[in-house]
């Protein structure tokens, strides 16, 4: 596993709630981190699941936007245990989760 990241933060997150994750990643970028977000990280015609394994590989920090919406989604399950298993004793890697508060 390299120890050097093209990213600092991976936004997991369920579709539905993609305009409140595309805030927080401009939000993110606007205080200097590298974010790796779907919509312009993941060029058209792109095999979808490559493009986030490399992207969750990249990361130093994946953030999972937990709610009720990303808990049923399949793709956040996949990026979520792709994660957990890149680095299981989580010394080079963060994985946090905040909680949807609205």
């Amino acid at each position: 596993m390299s120890t050097s990241f093209d990213w600092d933060v991976f936004l997991s997150h369920s579709s539905v709630d993609k305009p409140r994750v595309a805030r927080l990643a401009e939000r993110l970028q606007a205080a200097g981190f590298r974010v790796w977000f779907d919509r312009p990280n993941i060029d058209n015609g792109e095999d979808i699941v490559t493009a986030i394994e490399q992207g969750l590989e990249r990361s130093r920090v994946l953030v999972l936007c937990m709610t009720k919406a990303a808990f049923e989604s399949e793709w956040v399950r996949l990026e979520r245990n792709t994660a957990t298993f890149r680095d299981p004793a989580n010394h080079d890697r963060r994985f946090l989760f905040p909680t949807d508060r609205s």
